[in-house]
């Protein structure tokens, strides 16, 4: 083989490698893309997975056999087998077993279940929960009906929720409910486009609130038809980004007195890489993915981007967000807390993971949401 022969079969050796990598990097990119979208955009159910295994029960008392969520300091649901029921913090640990405080809400608990933790805390709905009266209502919203709670108060200002993502995800509200309802205001717990019982848009896919912002809109109409001047707005994690494009796309944000945001997702970007970085895929990768995604089912990332965005808001904010938030990095939090200390008020909850917030420190999360409720509502 002479030399020009060789120097033929060495470029064609390069051309059919760099076909190969690129053949590679547009599968895998594709391959991450539907990821993503089952990951971001398809609206799936949450249930909690066993991860803790019941040693004994007592009166007011559980003990449970070692393990990272047993011995993890806070107040959850636990879900088992035949029951739910509520524990606090840890009373006593040892290598034998982890004793919590206990509390039965419905059917049993025993020795020997398999049981979940559950960061909402409590089961079912107001009444069930905490023996509130609510109203099951339905408002109406481009799409069609979508259900809701309303708990009755004598304020003018409702606190207007809206959960992170998931299907029928109005749990996340029952932390706060009695607090709230305790201090006068009218809960209004909310669902949006795609959710459980909700209408479902045409290409059954979250917006990030690129779509469902109006959801957020029909229900003020509603509101205000029943009585509410004006609102606060309280968003949970993708919640954040829904109740964030509201005040970028909505045309009267006069009723709209404050925002609490609970781990929100203010960088969905942030959330994407941070996520690819765990499960080990090349940065290069990710990029295209995006890029792909940005394609095939129109994420805009930028207009997603509330950190790069934070000038544009002109609302009081609570910041809510745990340090060791394994979803959505804090770092985003920090950021816009800096990039806005003059409507932030910024609490950062260290060593707690996503939206458990009111789980880790329940005293320091509901003072902080009502003394912001009040300056916000000017009252004393």
């Amino acid at each position: 083989m002479d030399r020009t022969e060789r120097q033929l079969l060495i470029r064609r050796g390069l051309i059919a490698v760099a076909v190969v990598v690129v053949v590679g990097v547009f599968a895998g990119s594709w391959y991450f893309s539907n990821v993503l979208r089952g990951d971001l955009l398809m609206p799936t159910p949450f249930t909690p997975d066993p991860t803790a295994t019941v040693a004994a029960v007592g009166t007011g008392r559980i003990v449970l056999e070692p393990g990272p969520d047993a011995e993890r300091d806070g107040v959850f649901g636990l879900v088992g087998p035949n029951g739910y029921a509520q524990v606090s913090n840890v009373l006593a640990a040892n290598e034998t077993g982890v004793e919590r405080g206990f509390r039965l809400y419905d059917g049993v608990i025993e020795a020997g279940d398999e049981v979940a933790f559950d960061q909402y805390a409590y089961a079912g709905d107001p009444q069930l929960a905490h023996g509130i009266d609510y109203r099951e209502i339905r408002f109406s919203g481009d799409l069609g009906q979508h259900p809701a709670w309303v708990v009755d108060g004598d304020r003018d200002t409702w606190v207007l929720v809206v959960h992170g993502k998931g299907l029928e995800e109005r749990r996340q509200a029952l932390r706060m409910i009695p607090r709230l309802h305790q201090e006068g205001y009218p809960v209004f717990v909310i669902t949006y486009r795609n959710d459980t019982l909700a209408p479902n848009s045409e290409d059954g896919r979250y917006g990030w609130g690129f779509d469902e912002w109006r959801d957020i809109e029909s229900a003020m109409f509603f509101a205000e038809a029943n009585g509410a001047e004006d609102f606060v707005l309280y968003g949970f994690s993708m919640g954040g980004a829904i109740s964030a494009t509201y005040l970028h796309e909505a045309d009267d944000l006069g009723r709209v007195r404050g925002v609490v945001w609970d781990s929100p997702v203010l960088d969905l970007e942030a959330v994407v890489d941070s996520g690819a970085d765990d499960r080990s895929v090349p940065g290069f990768l990710t990029w295209v993915a995006k890029g792909m995604s940005a394609i095939r089912f129109g994420i805009d990332w930028a207009a997603l981007d509330q950190v790069e965005r934070a000038d544009e808001f002109d609302v009081p904010i609570l910041l809510l967000h745990g340090s060791d938030d394994a979803t959505v990095p804090v770092e985003s939090a920090d950021q816009f807390a800096e990039a806005r200390p003059d409507i932030v008020r910024y609490q950062r909850f260290d060593g707690v993971d996503h939206v458990l917030l009111w789980n880790a420190d329940p005293a320091r999360y509901e003072a902080a949401v009502m003394r912001f409720l009040a300056d916000v509502t000017f009252q004393e």
